[in-house]
């Protein structure tokens, strides 16, 4: 392989602190010796925040706090100033609030990827110079771009670039054992592009049968469609011509990838990692097709060989900003767009996307966070790769207000799907403290909580007394719950108040599974200096009905409804929001918890019961 810098996370991470972050430290510190004001009582406040902002846009991340509601929180605790740590950093929204704010922020984060996505999102930098420098790369990438993606216009005849090209599997049918492809049979088309879908249960071309698509056996895959804009206004979607299938075959057989600039990592055991294997997807490379394999290297060279540190981290930034846009991992959805679900599950139908096309427009949405958010910066910001559950790199009783949104148990398993990225950036996430619910890391919810209550006793080491820890967190499960209260404890934290943060749109997720909890809650934890005062007496009931009943009857406010955006679904009463109010009553008491299918189940059989009073009395 040619002579190359080093990898690019090499040159702009020293010793687990990214950029200047270890002399920017010290003068932080330094700076902020005495201890800043903050309440001596819990706030009252409620956020609604949108996640739709040029700076959650920017780049994915599984989950993310809406920073403006971050802003909000951080105004009212530190009105005069000081030091905010984020322990479980994330990608770095703490830090974009507090930079915008004027405020001084120590992020600390386990995984590279994360604190590699954290880093850019909280550094600034010349947008000229990165749409130059992006520019440059796709000038000299525009041979390869034009013999991967290119078709004929259906009208014209011209040679025009391919958009987007949507690949099905072939499945073989369990009732009649006859093999056909899935495009040609589960497609239903609405009245709107919005009531389009593909078909979970439909009837087997051959014996009849309904059949449900998740029981399909996949065998190969064939393109379907192909996206393109030539001579029409309009974007023309179309099936593919014998050349079209006979080019991508060609490539296929032998791809123009540049050697060197791809990772073959290889999967190991996972919660996430099943699923891709069990249908070949055993190495990273194998989550892209060999066109965008080969587009996806040549970037990664091209990036690689630009000498500037910072301007070719920033242009990795917009590379890694295309995850899962670009893999097979990117389900078809007939009025576009791309879903970030919090796993690595293989469509039955994908959208294979032209890799150059994504680079542009991400390009452009790193831009705008450079132009709106990041050219107001004022505070500083530190990025600190490692546990949190060693913050040797702090003082004692060193920083002014913890935010965190640590991880939510078994909800998302980060090392597992951070691989995409730190397979590419050649870093890998040591899992050995990861706070997680995992069965392949041998870690149930004790462990979880154990480990979540040693973090959260180094947060209460570095934190100033009678100042405090914010945390943002929500689980449907009841143990999971029980271990964060206990560690927030034990741990020798006061939970003093409880509100609800609501990021105003739901997750996929919370939208097709009944099951899933929905508005997260904001603890209001203080660091006091007797901690023999902290463990409240619990509060027990009879029993569980009659707990959510004697809740339901002391609300005041009418019973919340919850319209569905994305898919189409009459408005319902909003459960998830109920089980947050029912949390945050309980937890604040000490008293007893129950998970949310549970409390679900009760709560709508009540609230059957009083409408079938209520109109019998009618």
């Amino acid at each position: 392989m040619e002579n190359v810098p080093r990898p690019i996370i090499t040159r702009i991470c020293h010793e687990d602190f990214w950029g200047d972050g270890a002399d920017t430290l010290t003068q932080i510190l330094a700076e902020h010796a005495v201890t800043a004001p903050t309440p001596n009582e819990p706030i009252n406040i409620t956020v609604s925040a949108g996640k739709n902002t040029y700076s959650y846009d920017a780049h994915p991340y599984h989950t993310k706090v809406p920073p403006q509601g971050i802003a909000e929180i951080l105004r009212q605790y530190l009105p005069a100033g000081g030091i905010v740590l984020d322990p479980f950093a994330g990608s770095g929204m703490t830090g974009v609030a507090a930079r915008a704010m004027g405020l001084d922020v120590i992020l600390n984060e386990l995984s590279p990827a994360a604190s590699f996505i954290a880093y850019h999102m909280t550094t600034e930098f010349d947008p000229a110079l990165l749409l130059a420098g992006a520019k440059t790369i796709l000038d000299n990438q525009a041979d390869l771009r034009k013999r991967l993606y290119s078709t004929r216009c259906r009208s014209c005849g011209r040679s025009t670039e391919i958009l987007f090209t949507v690949w099905s599997y072939h499945v073989v049918c369990y009732s009649c054992g006859t093999k056909f492809l899935l495009w040609d049979h589960c497609r239903y088309y609405g009245e709107r592009v919005r009531d389009h879908k593909i078909l979970t249960a439909f009837p087997c071309p051959h014996c009849g049968s309904v059949v449900k698509k998740a029981r399909l056996q996949r065998t190969t895959t064939e393109p379907v469609m192909l996206g393109y804009k030539c001579c029409s206004p309009y974007q023309v979607e179309t099936s593919l011509t014998p050349d079209d299938h006979s080019y991508i075959r060609s490539i296929e057989e032998k791809p123009p990838l540049t050697y060197g600039f791809f990772p073959t990592t290889e999967l190991s055991d996972g919660v996430n990692l099943s699923q891709p294997k069990r249908h070949g997807l055993t190495s990273v490379d194998r989550f892209y097709t060999p066109r965008n394999l080969a587009a996806m290297s040549a970037l990664w060279r091209s990036i690689n060989l630009i000498k500037d540190d910072k301007l070719a981290g920033f242009l990795a930034f917009v590379f890694t900003s295309l995850y899962k846009r670009v893999t097979k991992l990117s389900e078809f959805r007939f009025w576009g767009g791309s879903g970030n679900t919090a796993n690595l599950n293989v469509p039955f139908i994908f959208n294979e996307a032209n890799v150059f096309v994504t680079f542009e427009r991400k390009t452009l949405s790193i831009l705008d966070h450079l132009q709106t958010t990041a050219r107001n910066y004022a505070g500083r910001a530190v990025v600190h790769t490692g546990s949190a559950l060693d913050l040797r790199f702090l003082p004692d009783e060193s920083v002014d207000l913890i935010f965190t949104d640590p991880p939510f148990g078994a909800n998302i398993n980060y090392s597992e799907m951070n691989i995409l990225w730190e397979a590419w950036l050649g870093w890998f996430t040591d899992n050995t403290d990861e706070a997680i619910i995992n069965r392949f890391q041998g870690k149930d919810v004790d462990e979880y909580g154990h480990l979540m209550e040693e973090s959260l006793r180094e947060c209460y080491r570095v934190l100033r007394k009678d100042h405090w820890m914010i945390m943002v967190f929500m689980n449907s499960s009841q143990k999971v719950w029980g271990a964060m209260r206990h560690a927030i404890q034990s741990a020798g934290f006061s939970i003093e108040r409880i509100d609800i943060f609501d990021k105003q749109h739901g997750t996929f997720k919370q939208f097709v599974s009944e099951n899933t909890a929905g508005k997260d809650l904001i603890l209001h934890c203080k660091k006091k200096r007797e901690t023999s005062e902290l463990v409240l007496a619990a509060e027990h009931d009879s029993s569980v009905r009659d707990t959510i009943e004697r809740f339901l009857s002391g609300r005041q406010e009418p019973i919340p409804r919850i319209s569905y955006l994305h898919v189409v679904r009459d408005d319902e009463i909003d459960y998830r929001l109920l089980y947050s109010e029912f949390l945050a009553a309980r937890f604040i008491k000490n008293g007893d918890l129950v998970d949310f299918p549970t409390f679900r189940h009760i709560a709508e059989s009540l609230i059957e019961d009083r409408h079938d009073n209520t109109r019998s009395i009618h």
